[in-house]
């Protein structure tokens, strides 16, 4: 199944919350204290997410970290939902309950005891429309309160990052969970792109040796570029900035790959099986530097998993 439809927002979200340490620091700067302090943060990890169905994917992001959970040694399991669009859905308690379910019918398939979820979700908004959260009783207008226990309630942990300042976001006592909370709300304006380079990619520097801060910072610039119409003087102006900031190989790559090739026509150089060479350098990326599956790359990037798989055997060979 192929998946064209994918959005810059997906893709760095996905590199971006893939990477231990930004899960981490999200949680205890979002969660409840006493939630957190019942956290085994040693035995955090990305949870195997393939019985997620195809009608699933169309609304999650496919990010799920599990731990064990309290004295009790519990098992939680902890989804990370990012919702993309211009508008708060309708009813994202509907959503929420589509993934809750496929999960503990997948604990029962497997004989395994039901264990809690999390559900989160990351929210911006370009144009600053902020999140308004009600309880799922609350969409049942005119309802009789002898009917709620009949309703199913849960809560999900809900971080809007149009309520927030990029001084509110730096004032966080986190490292790269700065660039990705910042980079989603303010990526995709441009004014303050151009005007706040070094604050986006704080953090994000001396990456020659470490492959995943490589991947993350190239999500970063397609996400920053995808969702911004900056003119090709400008872009230029972009990428020279991080000569004194990146690794010379990852200048090079950028200049020569990302922007000055045509950046703006979708890069007609380098088209392979009608994907485009900063496609098949995102996906590299992603074969090298992380132990994704080919149909999870192939998500990720916009591409068919035959592409990522025909991509991993010529990088073997």
């Amino acid at each position: 199944m192929e998946h064209q439809n994918i959005q810059p927002h997906d893709d760095f979200f996905k590199v971006a919350f893939s990477r231990f340490d930004v899960v981490r620091d999200y949680i205890h700067q979002f969660f409840d204290s006493k939630i957190v302090k019942n956290i085994d943060f040693q035995s955090l990890t990305i949870a195997n997410t393939s019985y997620i169905t195809a009608d699933l994917e169309e609304y999650f992001a496919d990010i799920v970290w599990e731990c064990q959970y309290g004295t009790s040694k519990m098992p939680i399991k902890a989804a990370f939902i990012f919702e993309h669009k211009s508008y708060v859905p309708k009813y994202p308690h509907l959503q929420l309950m589509r993934y809750m379910l496929e999960f503990w019918q997948e604990c029962e398939k497997n004989k395994q005891p039901l264990t809690p979820i999390i559900p989160i979700i990351v929210y911006h908004n370009k144009k600053d429309k902020h999140w308004k959260y009600k309880p799922f009783s609350a969409y049942f207008k005119g309802i009789d309160s002898s009917l709620l226990p009949y309703i199913p309630s849960f809560d999900y942990q809900l971080t809007d990052l149009t309520t927030m300042s990029p001084e509110e976001i730096l004032a966080m006592q986190t490292g790269l969970l700065h660039n990705a909370l910042l980079t989603l709300q303010f990526g995709s304006k441009e004014k303050y792109v151009l005007e706040n380079l070094e604050t986006l990619i704080i953090n994000v520097k001396n990456i020659a040796n470490d492959e995943y801060l490589h991947t993350f910072f190239y999500a970063q610039l397609v996400y920053i570029l995808k969702n911004n119409e900056i003119s090709p003087k400008k872009v230029s102006a972009i990428i020279n900035n991080f000569k004194n900031t990146v690794d010379m190989n990852t200048y090079y790559m950028l200049k020569e790959e990302l922007f000055e090739e045509g950046f703006e026509k979708g890069i007609e150089k380098g088209i392979e099986k009608g994907v485009s060479l900063k496609e098949k350098e995102f996906a590299t990326s992603l074969i090298i530097s992380t132990d994704f599956d080919n149909a999870k790359i192939a998500l990720l990037v916009g591409v068919t998993t035959e592409y990522v798989n025909a991509l991993r055997a010529s990088l073997k060979g």
